[in-house]
């Protein structure tokens, strides 16, 4: 059987769900009715002792690493993380820092060099492509933006609870990510080296995340006169 800690995390997941599913008569039936059942085999397993007491926290134990198993199919608002599933359905595509483009995929991957956006007209289709990539690479710091500012919104008080308590189960892909979007990993203990190595990392990664977006703020403004004139011309 699990380990003294791993145990304890186990019986606070299912206290977990028993707040979440809810008792109250206004829940659903199928969530009013887990709830009970999950409270009744919690309180069975502190009450009884010696060889009573071990059944009971086994069959506790399994009742709530199967909720557990089964968190993608409980009802609408009962689902833990339910607010970061969109999130999550996206994210393995949107690194800025990935190698491969999200919104273009050329055939030909070739290394990149800097662009240069004057004199656009006289582009070749090569200086085009780079520049259509290094777009791609725009569009994902914006989109990372985004991201943190939903996980931010998507971030509730029992999100830390519920990573503590699942951090060490086999499955557990959805915490090991929630808690890299939210920069807490309650597997370890950060000191003052690691704390100041961190602060060192932000602080390059925002510098470059800034240089990326001034390098295009100026084909931005370009683009919009070319549009512009092109609309212009239109309504003529």
């Amino acid at each position: 059987m699990e380990n003294l800690e791993q145990r304890k995390k186990i019986l606070n997941l299912g206290k977990i769900f028993v707040k979440e599913l809810k008792l109250e008569p206004g829940v659903d039936t199928f969530s009013r009715w887990m709830a009970h059942y999950l409270a009744e085999k919690i309180s069975v397993a502190k009450q009884v002792e010696g060889s009573k007491k071990e059944i009971a926290e086994k069959e506790c134990f399994d009742v709530i690493l199967k909720l557990w198993q089964h968190r993608h199919s409980l009802p609408s608002g009962r689902r833990p993380f339910q607010k970061f599933e969109t999130i999550l359905e996206t994210l393995s595509k949107l690194s800025p820092d990935s190698t491969e483009p999200y919104f273009f995929n050329p055939l030909f991957k070739k290394d990149l060099h800097e662009v240069d956006i004057d004199d656009l007209e006289n582009k070749s289709v090569e200086e085009w492509m780079n520049i259509a990539k290094e777009i791609d690479k725009i569009a994902r710091i914006w989109i990372e933006y985004a991201l943190v500012q939903a996980t931010n919104s998507a971030e509730n008080e029992r999100t830390k609870d519920w990573i503590e308590n699942t951090i060490n189960l086999s499955d557990n892909t959805d915490s090991e990510i929630i808690s890299v979007l939210i920069n807490q990993n309650p597997s370890f203990d950060i000191d003052s080296d690691m704390d100041d190595f961190s602060n060192k990392y932000d602080i390059e990664k925002l510098k470059k995340r800034i240089s990326q977006l001034q390098k295009y703020a100026q084909l931005n403004k370009t683009l919009l006169k070319a549009y512009q004139t092109d609309l212009d011309n239109l309504l003529k």
